[in-house]
């Protein structure tokens, strides 16, 4: 019997050095989990700091689209009424006999015209059309 008493003592020894190191296992294992477990909720916690930040990229982009167009709508008015006052300013200018004399010169000087035929052709004193000759004459 003696042998039977050491035999289950043996026995009985081994099972708890086995629940040991099966605690210690489990020990580990739990303190794993604890640590995943706060890096999954810092990644959370991230993940909602970025959602934030896209949706206020989101919200500004569209605030930046609509100034944008607006932008160009101010751009093309501004266009147009620019347009509109350079026609304005030609339909003046036609209509003044002494603007269309010297567009007239300018033209003939631009197709070669010498200084007299400007004289001739366009009424001019001499002053005047050496004057627009040496501004517009070199020009061709």
């Amino acid at each position: 019997m003696g042998i039977g008493i050491g035999l289950a003592l043996l026995v009985g020894v081994m099972l708890v050095v086995v629940l040991l190191r099966q605690q210690a296992a489990l020990s580990v294992s739990q303190t794993q989990v604890g640590q995943q477990s706060s890096e999954v909720e810092a990644l959370r916690k991230e993940c909602q700091a970025l959602a934030a930040e896209l949706h206020e990229l989101r919200a500004g982009s569209i605030g930046m689209g609509q100034r944008i167009k607006q932008l160009e709508s101010r751009q093309r008015a501004f266009d147009n009424s620019l347009r509109e006052t350079r026609e304005q300013q030609q339909e003046l200018a036609e209509m003044d006999p002494d603007t269309k004399l010297y567009n007239r010169a300018v033209k003939l000087l631009q197709q070669g015209a010498s200084v007299d035929e400007l004289m001739h052709e366009c009424e001019l004193p001499r002053a005047e059309a050496e004057l627009l000759f040496s501004i517009h004459g070199k020009q061709s």
